[in-house]
């Protein structure tokens, strides 16, 4: 790693079992639902898998989001913007898409295991602590979910928690 990497957060192994499996969850989500065409979950899976590539460029847990989305966007990433926004629940209007990458990334710990939202609520207390904003923004995004798939009259599938 150059020096001017060395103040970066990077991508480890650990992160990377974490974004295959929010890849994963990416896919099976578009297809359970909203009943996408494999196509489209194959998009969702990029999209899942490429979602933290932010903290390669990132010395801050907090800027990974932006810096992903900065990143991809020049590129024509078409999915650059959800990039972005993953997390944030202040975010104004949640597309399908972002829906779907914030309940597979509340969905899947930093270990690449599938959790419960309360098991992932739980992890991101224990590391960072109750009053973190990690963790206020993780309760705050649970609900938006939860909110935004009442407005849509859905629920979360079963993800098969492993």
């Amino acid at each position: 790693m150059s020096d001017r990497h060395k103040d970066f957060i990077g991508i480890d192994d650990r992160r990377l079992l974490h974004v295959r499996e929010v890849g994963r969850v990416c896919a099976e989500l578009a297809d359970s639902l909203f009943g996408w065409p494999e196509s489209k979950s194959r998009e969702m899976f990029i999209l899942g898998f490429i979602h933290d590539v932010g903290y390669e460029y990132s010395s801050d847990q907090q800027q990974h989001e932006e810096i992903g989305g900065t990143i991809l966007k020049p590129m024509g990433f078409k999915y650059a913007q959800e990039v972005y926004c993953h997390g944030n629940p202040e975010v104004t209007e949640m597309t399908h898409e972002l829906l779907i990458l914030n309940i597979a990334d509340m969905s899947v710990n930093g270990s690449g295991q599938r959790v419960s939202f309360d098991q992932r609520l739980q992890d991101i207390e224990n590391r960072y602590g109750v009053e973190s904003s990690q963790y206020q923004n993780a309760v705050a995004l649970t609900s938006k979910i939860e909110s935004e798939l009442e407005r849509l009259g859905k629920t979360i599938p079963d993800l098969q928690l492993r």
